[in-house]
């Protein structure tokens, strides 16, 4: 087979498939990882370490935690939410709150209460100074600098006003102040390295807080009540004289009141009064005198029909005995008829009482007409005292238009003296009761662990953080590997068909030699590698089975000579005539792993100082003929200046063998090869295992591809079968280090 195209192997792609599924291969990274476990581990147990390092050596910082709560539910003896405003339950109210929380007054507070400028956790100055070197060294560095800026030489020594500033300062920096979310909660968190000192701080805090409230509230009760008190001054004269100027004017215009109206018009009053209720019983009783009267002019009967207007208990009695003797009457007329002397006695007794009834109504009229006229009489007799009543009210009437004004202003003036002095009262006592906005719900205690550093989390982080660099370092290393480890990378990054994988001899024993180990280990898996790669070189697919094969490399240290000595003694264990050649003039090594000394090599036959047959040896192994080559003084150009002859050479082998194999120099050092292989039938190229560049390979194989040449093949040298079976691939090369028992090693 031929070289694949100029482009594919330039390019370095091949057959390789990219995309998405491709490159991102889950098992063959955790195989990458598995290998790099070393590296990887040893990254993370330097992180760890560091970090516990790192973390021992900080100063540990405290926090304490105090709870203050906004609560609205005041219990008030006297309510005076109009002097102070009181806190409502929002959220722009507990963020404000915890403004003021934050503020510097409060640090400045908590300062003087606990004199924390003779605190050496605070005030620098009171620490005990400690010589060293490094700061000497750094304090003379920054005296130097001031001096070249134009600043002073020496530091100045802060003021006493500085340095209380500097304290307060500290102490505001160690304050964290939050809110409970959903909640009207503050939480004032300091940080100290001393955890008592976190905690007495933090309580501090909160009580400076509601005495800064309750203080508030006080100057606020002091000021109202020195302004009320000179207000009721000026309010308790202006009502004098307005309750004075009112008593002036009424005694002026002799205006008299009875329960708060004036007499004239109280009199008018009680007089129209009975006015209304004299004309209403006048009207009533007339109306019962005309129907009396139409009672009479109806006779007996319609005086039945109207007796509801009567109320005479006798008139109601005769009434009931006439309506029983006429019932009686009704009856007796169906039973006797007319003339029986007992319905004659019931007519007769019917018509006596009917006499009477008229007599009592006509005793009825009478009187009501009597009454009519008293009324009459009265009514007049009212009516005269109401016109001269309100003659009279008439004249007062323009008096009392100012009196009234006098009166409403003085009564105005009460109400706002009495409204100002129940104030004042209120404010007066709500100073002895007064209770702050806020109250402490949770006073902090000394902690017992430091909230800075969490050697554990930071641990556990750097831990994570050196995990995460190490696996990124071991895919970084990954990806810049360019080595081959599998055939499968051999054909994707070069197109060329990989023949085999061939296991590096490891502890082989002192009586084993790695060059003859196919010899002396034939059921090994390293005899059986060659027997695979001899195989599939010797029956390409496409091409004719090679009688001439050379077997070359890029750079040297490739195992290409061990290869060209273990395939000629595999050819010549399976029965073929074969002859290897060592062509390689400038590192001859075939004799030397034959465990041979040539006097008589290639070299010579080609300038003809022997013959072919004086120069050919046998192996004492496996009976394999050789003609090896030896380090000559001959440059690479007179070799080539034999090329007739070396043709030649190779025709006459070709009679005589069945498989000539020649150890070709490497194809990136020389032009040896681009000779060799235009005699050669196929050209069998060698890789190390995890060693050679791709760069390396593509560029021989470029140059091969320059020269039409027929490669068979690329083998693999030297495969740790361990390293490679973590790999993940699963070619022949994962059986041989998985299933390495099955084979006679």
């Amino acid at each position: 087979m031929t070289v694949p195209a100029k482009s594919e192997i330039a390019s370095g792609t091949g057959t390789r498939h990219v995309g998405l599924v491709s490159e991102i291969d889950i098992r063959r990274t955790l195989s990458m990882l598995w290998r790099r476990r070393w590296m990887i581990a040893a990254i993370l147990a330097l992180s760890v370490v560091g970090s516990w390092l790192f973390v021992s050596r900080i100063e540990p910082v405290y926090t304490a935690t105090t709870q203050v709560m906004i609560d609205s539910r005041r219990t008030r003896i006297v309510d005076i939410k109009e002097v102070l405003s009181q806190l409502s339950p929002q959220l722009v109210t507990v963020t404000s709150e915890v403004e003021v929380i934050r503020s510097r007054a409060l640090a400045q507070r908590v300062s003087d209460t606990l004199d924390l400028y003779k605190d050496p956790e605070f005030n620098p100055r009171l620490r005990p100074q400690q010589e060293s070197r490094i700061g000497a060294l750094v304090e003379v560095v920054k005296n130097t600098v001031r001096s070249l800026f134009g600043g002073g030489g020496q530091d100045t020594p802060p003021t006493p006003a500085d340095e209380r500033e500097n304290v307060v300062s500290r102490v505001h920096g160690g304050l964290s102040v939050s809110v409970v979310p959903q909640s009207m909660v503050i939480q004032l968190s300091y940080q100290s390295t001393s955890p008592h000192t976190a905690s007495r701080l933090a309580n501090a805090f909160a009580e400076a807080y509601i005495a800064e409230q309750l203080e508030a509230k006080f100057e606020a009760i002091r000021y109202a009540t020195s302004w009320l008190n000179d207000r009721l001054a000026s309010l308790r004269q202006t009502v004098g004289e307005s309750e004075r100027a009112v008593n002036a004017y009424r005694a002026e215009h002799n205006i008299q009141e009875s329960r708060g109206q004036p007499a004239n018009q109280q009199k008018l009053g009680e007089l129209t009064t009975q006015l209304i209720a004299l004309q209403a019983r006048r009207v009533e009783q007339e109306a019962r005198l005309a129907r009396v009267e139409q009672m009479r002019a109806s006779g007996a009967a319609g005086a039945l029909r109207a007796d509801e207007l009567l109320d005479s208990p006798l008139v109601l009695k005769l009434k009931e005995q006439e309506a029983t003797l006429a019932r009686e009457a009704s009856e007796m007329a169906s039973r006797y008829g007319d003339r029986h002397p007992q319905m004659v006695k019931v007519k007769a007794e019917l018509e006596e009482i009917t006499a009477r009834i008229n007599t009592e109504i006509n005793k009825l009229a009478s009187g009501l007409r009597s009454d009519v006229a008293v009324l009459r009489d009265r009514e007049a007799g009212l009516s005269g005292q109401i016109r001269a009543l309100e003659t009279n009210a008439f004249s007062q009437n323009t008096a009392e238009v100012r009196l009234r004004e006098l009166e409403r202003e003085a009564q105005a003036n009460r109400a706002i003296y009495e409204t100002f002095l129940t104030r004042f009262k209120e404010t007066g006592e709500q100073e002895r009761i007064q209770q702050a906005d806020s109250r402490i719900i949770s006073l902090s205690t000394p902690p017992k662990v430091p909230s800075y550093p969490r050697k554990g989390a930071m641990v556990l982080g750097a831990a994570i953080v050196g995990l995460i660099l190490a696996v990124a370092l071991a895919m970084i290393i990954e990806q810049f590997d360019n080595t081959f480890r599998s055939g499968l990378q051999v054909e994707q990054y070069t197109g060329v068909p990989a023949l085999g994988l061939i296991p590096e001899i490891r502890n082989a024993g002192a009586d084993v030699r790695v060059e003859s180990y196919v010899v002396d280990k034939p059921e090994s898996s390293y005899a059986e590698a060659y027997r695979i790669a001899w195989f599939a070189a010797k029956h390409a697919a496409n091409a004719p089975d090679p009688q001439v094969l050379v077997i070359t490399s890029s750079v040297p240290e490739e195992g290409k000579s061990l290869t060209a000595l273990s395939m000629a003694r595999t050819a010549s264990g399976l029965g073929l005539k074969t002859i290897l050649i060592d062509a390689d003039l400038r590192r001859a090594s075939i004799a030397s792993k034959m465990g041979i000394q040539p006097e008589k090599t290639i070299a010579k036959v080609l300038t003809g100082e022997i013959t072919l047959a004086d120069a050919v040896m046998r192996d004492p192994i496996s009976g394999l003929d050789v003609l090896p080559g030896i380090p000559s003084n001959r440059r690479v150009i007179d070799l080539l200046r034999v090329s007739d002859e070396l043709r030649a050479l190779v025709e006459t082998l070709r009679k005589n063998y069945d498989i000539i194999i020649i150890d070709s120099p490497p194809a990136l050092s020389v032009a040896d090869i681009q000779m060799l292989a235009r005699l050669a039938d196929a050209t069998l190229f060698c890789v190390r295992w995890d060693a050679t560049p791709r760069e390396s390979v593509q560029a021989a194989l470029r140059s091969l591809q320059d020269h039409q040449v027929q490669l068979s093949g690329i083998l693999l040298t030297r495969v740790n079968v361990q390293r490679h079976a973590s790999y993940g691939h699963r070619d022949i090369g994962y059986y041989y280090g998985r299933y390495h028992s099955y084979y006679t090693e």
